[in-house]
C-alpha cells in the first residue's frame, strides 16, 4: 500500500467543488405543442437502504490531562473522520479542532461539500496506532504524539451513483499535537511524516 499523508488531498477537493450540471430541455417551436406519447409507467425501483453510521464513542481516557488522554484524544479525532464524511455530521470534528489547524479545516471544508453535494463517501475507515508520545511543551502545553494511519480505500459517489473520486488504501505516519484547553482536548496540528523532527523526544 502506498505510504502518503492522509489528509489534504488537492485532487479530492477539485472534484468535490466541480459539482455536476444537468441539461436543459429543448424548447419547442412556437404554436407548437409536443406530442403526448403514452407508454407503461416504469415499476418503481427498491433501493437499498443506506447503512447505518455509528458515531465513534468517547473513551473514558479522555478525561485524563495527561499523556494518556492526549493519545487517547488523538485516536477518538481521527476515528471522527469517517463518520463526519458518511453523515455529514462535523459537530464533534468542529469542537475538537483549533482555529489555527489548517489540516482540520480543510477536511472539514470536504466534508461539507460531500454533503452539500449530495454526494456518498465509502470505505475510508482507519486504523490508528501510536508510535511515540514526546514530552509536553511547557510553554504551549502540546504534547506532540507520532501516529502510524492505516485507510482504508475510498470511493465517493454522486446521486446518480456514478463514480467521482476513488483513492487507494493508504498507509503514512504523521504528528498529531494535542493540547488540553478549557477542560476539553483540542487538536493543534497535524503535519506529515516528511516535516517530523526526530531529536525532540
Amino acid at each position: 500500500m502506498p505510504r502518503a499523508t492522509i489528509f489534504g488531498a488537492a485532487a479530492l477537493t477539485a472534484l468535490l467543488l466541480a459539482g455536476c450540471t444537468t441539461s436543459e430541455p429543448a424548447p419547442t417551436e412556437p404554436g407548437t405543442t409536443a406530442e403526448a406519447t403514452s407508454s407503461p409507467s416504469p415499476s418503481p425501483v427498491e433501493s437499498s437502504p443506506a447503512p447505518v453510521v455509528i458515531a465513534p464513542e468517547r473513551p473514558a481516557e479522555m478525561d485524563d490531562d495527561g499523556y494518556q488522554g492526549a493519545e487517547a484524544a488523538a485516536k477518538y479525532f481521527l476515528s471522527l473522520d469517517d463518520h463526519m464524511m458518511k453523515t455529514g455530521d462535523t459537530a464533534e470534528w468542529e469542537a475538537m479542532s483549533h482555529e489555527e489547524c489548517s489540516t482540520c479545516t480543510k477536511r472539514l471544508e470536504q466534508a461539507r461539500t460531500i454533503a452539500e453535494n449530495g454526494d456518498e463517501f465509502h470505505g475510508g475507515e482507519m486504523t490508528v496506532e501510536i508510535l511515540h508520545t514526546y514530552e509536553q511543551d511547557e510553554p504551549t502545553g502540546i504534547w506532540p504524539i507520532d501516529i502510524s494511519v492505516e485507510v482504508e480505500p475510498v470511493t465517493i459517489t454522486n446521486q446518480e451513483g456514478d463514480e467521482v473520486f476513488s483513492e487507494d488504501a493508504v498507509v503514512a505516519e504523521q504528528r498529531i499535537e494535542v493540547t488540553h484547553q478549557r477542560d476539553r482536548w483540542v487538536i493543534v496540528n497535524v503535519v506529515g511524516a516528511e516535516h517530523l523532527d526526530r531529536d525532540d523526544a
